[in-house]
């Protein structure tokens, strides 16, 4: 018996990715999707665009973030009910990105870090200082507050990403039970694992089962994503103890220069 397959969703990736791969390309670009387009000799679609592509569409005012975040809340709107990918939406993405279309509007080109400007999604349990609940798929932790923001994304906002949304997980990241079966959790029900991880947990006040902790890292479309997400999330975090050591092992001036070891310039290497 047939079933009917769900959606390819190249969207959650480049959302979730915080997606950055870096375009040689000096022609101008067309910005497109699914209920928004800006017809130029030259065209990306919003669906498949990397975040360098956006801040290029962004720098020669083909795009807001206003738009980008309008887009992305459609889509979340649109498909969510489907893969259940998305536990709740940020009440201030519209203002965030008012906040950095100004920003931008004041501030000398390229002078901005790569993901100012850019929608990402966090996991549910990573605590946000915010409107968001921090629940880590629970119920039980439903209109709970933390102190403060997470680490990860105290140097997110620095950045000046705007975070979107809390994504779904299993409830307690799979610490329920050894027995207890993941892939669902109370607040979302049973997700489609589209998103899979965008930041895996457990790091101070992202609500940790264990220590010392787990780590952060992000999921990404690209190799050249995943090292500018990186760049801005790696380094000292006074709260975590662990960072200080490892901290010394960061190569002077990032890892944004390795990309170019195996080319005349920085690719989508994926």
């Amino acid at each position: 018996m047939a079933t009917k397959a769900p959606p390819h969703l190249p969207l959650f990736w480049s959302l979730l990715l915080i997606l950055l791969a870096v375009s040689s390309s000096s022609e101008p670009l067309t910005v497109r999707g699914h209920g928004f387009s800006n017809v130029r000799n030259h065209s990306i679609t919003l669906e498949e665009a990397s975040v360098r592509h956006l801040q290029l569409a962004l720098e020669r005012n083909q795009l807001t973030s206003r738009q980008l975040v309008e887009f992305y809340l459609r889509q979340i709107r649109r498909l969510n009910p489907i893969l259940k990918a998305v536990i709740e939406v940020n009440p201030e993405a519209l203002y965030l990105a008012d906040k950095a279309d100004s920003e931008r509007k004041a501030k000398a080109p390229g002078s901005l870090s790569c993901l100012h400007g850019i929608p990402v999604l966090l996991k549910d349990n990573i605590a946000t200082k915010d409107k968001l609940n921090t629940t880590a798929g629970s119920y039980a932790l439903l209109g709970s507050v933390v102190p403060r923001d997470a680490g990860v994304v105290r140097k997110l906002r620095k950045a000046g990403a705007i975070i979107i949304g809390k994504a779904s997980l299993s409830e307690w990241a799979h610490f329920r039970s050894a027995y207890a079966p993941s892939g669902w959790s109370g607040r979302s029900g049973q997700g489609k694992k589209v998103l899979s991880s965008l930041v895996y947990t457990y790091v101070s006040y992202a609500i940790p089962i264990f220590l010392p902790c787990r780590w952060n890292r992000p999921i990404c479309r690209t190799v050249s994503d995943a090292v500018y997400v990186l760049d801005e999330i790696v380094g000292l975090d006074y709260r975590d103890k662990a960072t200080i050591k490892a901290s010394l092992y960061i190569p002077r001036g990032g890892y944004k220069q390795f990309l170019r070891l195996m080319g005349s310039g920085e690719r989508d290497w994926g």
